[in-house]
């Protein structure tokens, strides 16, 4: 999950909407029988378990809003789950995923500590949903159709999060855009608090960087996490005026670029250890192509704040790397693979990640805003790849990961949530196209 940057930017637009029914789902891996894309403005959707229904989009709205209207439609309709649970209490949230062609089918996933699938809940799939719902509000003032949904998503991520204790960035960048955009000072408040407290239980001023601290030896810490909390504790402090935070932040990320950076492919471990003798070593050598788009991101956002070159400097050659030597970026095909191996040097290549495409279009776009779009002409192919390739058109929206040619990805693996056929729609997919998608127009 991710974001590094929000945007005060008022457009309004009129988007005229006739939102009846909707079918969808979510999968990942090798094909068997394609889900196909169609062109069609008006689609007509017989699902296994529902009755027939159509979406109508207005004519003259863009390709970027008739899809998120889509898929919301499709949310709205389908992602409400009034059994998930936070802790034991049963407080309602989004599926995790749902069948593309029988929404019946949901939450096919490993078992929560309790054993029923039913109860599972990510609090975090909430967050990005209300950020898409706060997002479209700014960008369609006038259209209510989902003023419900958006309440009730306020609700869910402010009881989410008044204790989430794990110290992840964009979550703090999350909160504080969706409380910006809807003029809502609980959520701001709850972005402060949110920092304050990884702050006061992740920041390990004699190691100088943020973790998951806890009792675990030796500390292993993901990259990712480490780096966005390092631009969150920045932003916070300036935002609050609060310097120990801004020192905490740029200690954070200092450390995370001098031992986490591999300096021939200009990309970050996954993972790493620090070891009895006070040094990182590398617990995970997958670079992949979503997290490294988070961290490229975040870079971006310490350097407008604080104008180190190293920050921009850094963001640029991963960016670079993206697109050029690695191999990441298929050149025939178009768009990001899963990740690239930094102890083999060579990408992975099997599937390519919804979220990998999303998080690298938020850093593209990002660095076209700083750089004068250098990568425009690649971010608009990013857009393209994410709004013809990936997304499912026949039944709106977005499965966790396809195969290099944009089918289906059947999983033969024995581990894992599924094998077989992932033909699911996931709510994580959907929120996170959703928030990428818009942000090229909220500019």
């Amino acid at each position: 999950m991710r974001l590094t940057r929000f945007y005060l930017i008022s457009r309004g637009m009129l988007l005229l909407l006739a939102l009846i029914l909707v079918g969808c789902s979510s999968g990942s891996g090798e094909t068997s029988t394609p889900i196909k894309n169609s062109p069609t403005r008006v689609v007509a959707i017989q699902t296994a378990s529902r009755q027939k229904v159509s979406i109508r989009t207005a004519t003259g709205s863009s390709a970027i809003d008739s899809l998120v209207a889509q898929i919301l439609a499709n949310m709205h309709l389908h992602a409400w789950n009034p059994h998930a649970m936070s802790h034991t209490t049963m407080t309602g949230g989004l599926y995790i995923n749902w069948k593309i062609t029988d929404p019946s089918i949901t939450n096919v996933t490993n078992p929560g500590a309790d054993g029923d699938t039913d109860h599972n809940h990510d609090p975090q799939v909430d967050l990005l949903y209300l950020l898409s719902l706060a997002e479209y509000h700014q960008l369609h003032p006038q259209d209510h159709s989902y003023d419900g949904d958006l309440s009730r998503a306020t609700s869910l991520v402010l009881a989410d999060f008044k204790t989430y204790g794990t110290p992840k960035g964009w979550i703090y960048f999350s909160l504080l855009k969706a409380g910006t955009l809807l003029n809502n000072s609980d959520l701001v408040n709850t972005a402060h608090n949110f920092v304050n407290n990884f702050y006061k239980r992740s920041y390990d001023p004699t190691l100088g960087f943020v973790y998951n601290r806890g009792t675990q030896t030796p500390v292993v810490y993901n990259t990712d996490h480490t780096l966005v909390a390092g631009a969150a504790l920045i932003d916070a402090g300036i935002h609050w005026n609060n310097q120990d935070w801004v020192d905490a932040g740029e200690k954070t990320i200092d450390h995370t670029i001098a031992v986490a950076l591999n300096p021939q492919y200009h990309f970050f471990y996954y993972s790493m250890v620090v070891s009895s003798d006070g040094h990182d070593k590398i617990g995970n050598y997958k670079a992949k192509a979503g997290i490294q788009g988070q961290m490229a991101d975040a870079l971006l956002t310490a350097y407008t704040l604080t104008h180190r070159q190293q920050y921009l400097d850094v963001a640029t050659q991963m960016i670079q790397a993206m697109f050029g030597s690695s191999g990441m970026w298929d050149k025939s095909l178009g768009g990001f693979f899963y990740a690239f191996d930094l102890q083999k040097g060579a990408p992975v290549t099997g599937y390519k990640e919804t979220r990998g495409q999303s998080l690298m279009l938020l850093a593209i776009q990002h660095y076209n805003q700083i750089m004068q779009q250098q990568y425009a002409q690649q971010e608009q192919q990013v857009v393209d790849v994410l709004t013809n390739h990936f997304y499912q058109r026949d039944y709106h929206g977005y499965v966790y990961r396809m195969t290099p040619d944009f089918q289906i990805f059947v999983n033969t693996a024995k581990s894992g949530n599924t094998v077989g056929a992932e033909d699911y729609f996931t709510t994580e997919a959907m929120g996170g196209a959703m928030d990428a998608l818009q942000r090229t127009e909220l500019g």
